[in-house]
């Protein structure tokens, strides 16, 4: 008969026989069971899963801002004064040309060369088929015969060549466009021939043409305290 022995800290020693439980410690079932051992199978790859994924976020991301910035969207950078007091020196401004159509009042961005040497950013005030009236004597501006009520202009509307007024009819695909600061802007106003010619002639030189602008601006993101859309 087999007997197994407990020693327990501060007790006396006790036996205890197995009989009497009806144990058999050669049955293959005392014990345990390698079929009850679970096996955990660590996966290495999963930081490298974890990484892989966030890496593709980042790149479609990348992707879709570069696409937005090139066919949707475009960031540019205000040099000068000519749009006073709308847009300022330095501010950054977010333009649009997806599917865009100009319309009367839009801010649009006209690339350099055509026009100035610089690119430029001023104001749609007429569009193809609309007559332009402008005395400078009193400062107003007419559009098809109606004044226009300018509450975004920095000063009066001048000429600094010394011509009195201008008159002239926007041909098709064109369109007449002045800056904000109309004491400090090169726009249809000096574009072109002096105003000695029909109205149509006028029109054909001292305006641009609408399939050179590059986009309508929206927003000024940059500097913060200028944040805010511009309509």
């Amino acid at each position: 008969m087999l007997s197994l022995f407990f020693i327990l800290s501060g007790v006396s020693m006790k036996k205890i026989d197995l009989d009497e439980y009806d144990i058999d410690i050669n049955d293959e079932s005392f014990g345990y069971d390698d079929k009850d051992v679970v096996e955990v199978e660590v996966n290495t790859s999963k930081a490298a899963n974890i990484g892989f994924e966030w890496g593709h976020c980042i790149i479609s991301a990348i992707v879709i801002v570069v696409i937005l910035l090139t066919f949707v969207f475009r960031l540019v950078n205000i040099d000068g004064s000519s749009m006073l007091p709308t847009l300022t020196n330095s501010d950054k401004v977010i333009i649009t040309n997806f599917f865009y159509e100009p319309e009367v009042g839009d801010i649009v961005v006209i690339p350099a060369g055509k026009y100035h040497d610089e690119p430029i950013i001023k104001r749609i005030i007429a569009l193809e088929g609309q007559d332009v009236y402008i005395n400078y004597e009193t400062h107003e501006v007419y559009v098809d015969g109606v004044l226009l009520n300018e509450d975004y202009i920095k000063c009066p509307t001048i000429n600094s060549i010394g011509e009195k007024e201008l008159s002239l009819t926007v041909p098709e695909g064109k369109a007449f466009i002045l800056g904000d600061n109309r004491g400090d802007s090169y726009d249809s106003r000096y574009f072109g021939a002096f105003n000695d010619g029909s109205a149509e002639d006028l029109g054909e030189s001292k305006c641009i043409d609408v399939k050179d602008i590059i986009g309508k601006a929206q927003f000024v993101v940059f500097p913060f305290e200028h944040f805010g859309y511009l309509y």
